[in-house]
């Protein structure tokens, strides 16, 4: 149902082990839009070991200024972007405009919040997502 990249693969890879981190990654895969424009803003570092991260930090000052940077998204690819990083529990950024969200985004973030508190399993047995 939702296309996985190589870059999504390997970032999935890396977060493996921390729901937050999971979620976070999961939610901009499936969102289809962060992915690419983190990649193109240059958020998107390679460590030395080859493997890919993102620049949470980095997207998280993005987002206080959503729109005079680099990184290109309207008001709702913004709020997702805002929430993947706050499911990462670093960063502490406003979802006053969650509401712009249509059901399919909103329930894509409804997904990734019960993934970050309870795991991927527990997720998935909610039925927030259409079956494949």
């Amino acid at each position: 149902m939702y296309e996985t990249t190589a870059l999504a693969t390997r970032l999935g890879e890396r977060a493996a082990g921390s729901w937050q981190q999971e979620s976070a990654v999961w939610l901009l895969a499936a969102h289809g839009h962060w992915l690419p424009e983190l990649e193109r803003g240059q958020l998107v570092a390679v460590d030395g070991d080859g493997r890919p991260r993102i620049a949470w930090r980095l997207v998280a000052s993005a987002c206080l200024s959503a729109g005079d940077g680099p990184l290109i998204g309207n008001l709702a690819e913004w709020q997702i972007l805002r929430l993947a990083c706050l499911l990462t529990g670093r960063h502490a950024l406003s979802l006053s405009d969650i509401s712009s969200l249509d059901e399919h985004n909103r329930r894509l973030a409804l997904h990734a919040i019960a993934w970050a508190s309870g795991g991927r399993q527990w997720a998935e047995s909610l039925g927030l997502l259409p079956a494949a």
